[in-house]
């Protein structure tokens, strides 16, 4: 009897420590399509500034910061043209077998709600199968959700929590928590150029000693 119960908690450490070990990895930089460093990270608007994994999506955040989000209209607001705008929405929660994981390449994305609740599956690209290939033209690719799948996390959003997702950074949107919810969000989507052009010009401007960022 000692043996089955040592062998059982032995199994559930090790099952454990590899979901640990995957919700980790979604702040920590990784592989992507597009070459670029992998950020998904999760945090509150009221301390955006000091959130790790934002260095370069400023002019994003100062916006959502300021903007009278419960009014602006549903759909598009350009921000800085293509290179940063904010896509409005409201809808129903979904149950997650109705939910799969999407991925961008050229974007990053900032997904903030504004009222309501909602839940956010993460996983890396690298750990996900395509279901639908990228579509150059909607900056998207779908995946199927893996019967198991360690490297996951889950965000749980409220009003006020924002999630950032970088290219590698596969993500299922608008799953329910705690039951069902209709969610209105703003989602500002940010160039990876664009997010590289700042980070460099920055860099310049700091000299030898490198900017003092969240990166």
């Amino acid at each position: 009897m000692r043996r089955r119960r040592a062998v059982g908690w032995c199994a559930a450490a090790i099952v454990a420590g590899l979901a640990v070990v995957g919700v980790q990895a979604q702040g920590s930089p990784q592989d992507s399509p597009a070459g670029k460093g992998s950020v998904a990270v999760k945090g509150n608007l009221k301390n955006w500034s000091s959130t790790r994994g934002v260095h370069g999506l400023e002019r994003a955040f100062e916006y959502l910061s300021r903007a009278d989000l419960a009014s602006l209209p549903l759909g598009r607001t350009d921000i800085e043209g293509d290179d940063v705008y904010v896509m409005m929405s409201e809808g129903e929660t979904r149950p997650p077998e109705q939910v799969r994981f999407e991925a961008h390449r050229r974007y990053i994305d900032i997904q903030l709600v504004v009222r309501g609740q909602e839940a956010i599956g993460v996983a890396p690209v690298s750990a996900l199968t395509t279901v639908e290939p990228y579509d150059p033209a909607k900056d998207i690719e779908f995946f199927a959700v893996p019967r198991v799948l360690v490297e996951s996390a889950t965000f749980g959003l409220r009003a006020g929590d924002f999630a950032v997702f970088a290219p590698g950074d596969g993500h299922r949107p608008s799953l329910h928590l705690d039951g069902p919810h209709v969610s209105r969000k703003a989602v500002v989507k940010v160039s990876v150029a664009y997010r590289d052009r700042h980070r460099a010009a920055v860099a310049r401007q700091a000299g030898p000693a490198g900017p003092a960022s969240n990166d």
